[in-house]
């Protein structure tokens, strides 16, 4: 009898587990539950053993006075402290191998990254959650979670107020200001994208109230996290600042567009290249989900805003002072995209670059006599 019970609690206990990615479940009073927004997860008893599987959770955990028993190998900031843990392979290929021989009481992850493990830790019975962590409203309800799991809820309630104290410091500041007029761009190794209010950065921006110039565009939908955006349609917004945050790697692609940016001349009649407020941006602040550092994040917006000169670093301020000769953009050009130095006057002829994306017309544009068609 005691055998069938003790079978009958541990099916309860896995089909609770099994759930626990994405839906609700009550405690049964018998063990202990946490709760992160609307996910919950009931265990026998408080895991002594818990492994993150990303850095932000590992950051989170570690911020309230957590510990993990192993982590990823990222190249994204960890805390300090766990540099020296056992690792489990890169964070976008985790080792099951390694990880079911720690032995985890608990296994922690994000269902946008890690939901491809799910039955691998269903079939190896090992009580997990995959936290839907996506967006900055997310933080602080992180932060409370992990106050609970680790047993310490005082330390993230100050966690927290320092957080909710930082962020709204930033907001006032940037509410003293006339909104900003912005264009948030991704860039990746294939082209350039505009942000909407979806992803991190371009949440940010409309969270301190700047204007960005994609939300003004009716005919374009919202519903991804970024949008085609052409470099006609940038020239008409014509924005004050441009942010660009990049996908891929890094230090290549801002060189590539450093260098772009500085040998057309259509930038030369943007107001954020004349007044040297073009920004690259940090990934780990501003395409990922900040965390613990959004104050942070936020915090160099502001300083931004307040500046009177945009990025020295990537060269903004040296543009305007290094674009080649006079340009002429025409359409009568062979064909669409097809651009030449005609006679070797100094005058490029370009077709219409109104269906070029941002990445090629970039590309469009050479300072000395050759013919070129865009790629």
């Amino acid at each position: 009898m005691k055998k069938i019970l003790a079978a009958a609690a541990a099916a309860i206990l896995c089909f609770s587990l099994s759930a626990c990615g994405t839906s609700k479940q009550e405690g049964n009073g018998n063990g202990v539950t946490y709760t992160y927004k609307d996910q919950t997860i009931t265990m026998k008893a408080p895991p002594k053993r818990v492994v993150e599987l990303s850095a932000p959770l590992l950051n989170m955990a570690y911020a309230v006075g957590g510990t993990s028993a192993a982590r990823p190998e990222t190249t994204s900031p960890i805390p300090e402290e766990a540099k020296s843990l056992p690792t489990l392979g890169h964070v976008q290929n985790i080792n099951m191998e390694t990880l079911v021989g720690m032995k985890p009481d608990l296994v922690l992850g994000e269902k946008n990254q890690n939901s491809k493990l799910e039955s691998l830790l269903k079939s190896n019975k090992i009580p997990y959650l995959l936290v839907q962590y996506d967006g900055i409203n997310d933080n602080v309800p992180l932060l409370k979670f992990m106050g609970q799991l680790y047993d310490q809820q005082a330390k993230a309630d100050n966690v927290i107020k320092t957080y909710e104290e930082g962020v709204k410091a930033v907001e006032d500041k940037a509410a003293s200001k006339t909104p900003a007029k912005v264009a948030v761009l991704r860039a990746t190794g294939k082209d350039v994208t505009a942000e909407t209010p979806k992803s991190i950065c371009a949440s940010m921006v409309e969270m301190l109230k700047m204007d960005n110039v994609i939300t003004s565009h009716k005919d374009i939908k919202l519903d991804s996290k970024t949008v085609p955006y052409s470099l006609e349609q940038l020239s008409a917004d014509d924005p004050d600042t441009i942010f660009i945050v990049t996908m891929g790697k890094q230090n290549e692609i801002n060189k590539k567009l450093d260098e772009s940016m500085r040998s057309n001349p259509s930038w030369a009649h943007l107001k954020a290249v004349q007044n040297n407020r073009v920004y690259f941006l940090e990934p780990d602040l501003f395409l990922m989900n900040p965390g613990i550092r959004t104050p942070e994040a936020w915090k160099n917006f502001t300083s931004w805003l307040m500046e009177n000169k945009g990025n020295k670093k990537r060269g903004c301020e040296e543009m305007t002072q290094m674009l080649p000769c006079p340009t002429v953009i025409s359409t009568k050009a062979l064909r669409s995209g097809e651009i030449s130095l005609p006679n070797g006057n100094g005058s490029t002829v370009a077709g219409d670059l109104s269906t070029q994306s941002l990445y090629s017309a970039w590309n469009l544009c050479p300072a000395n006599d050759m013919e070129l068609r865009s790629r």
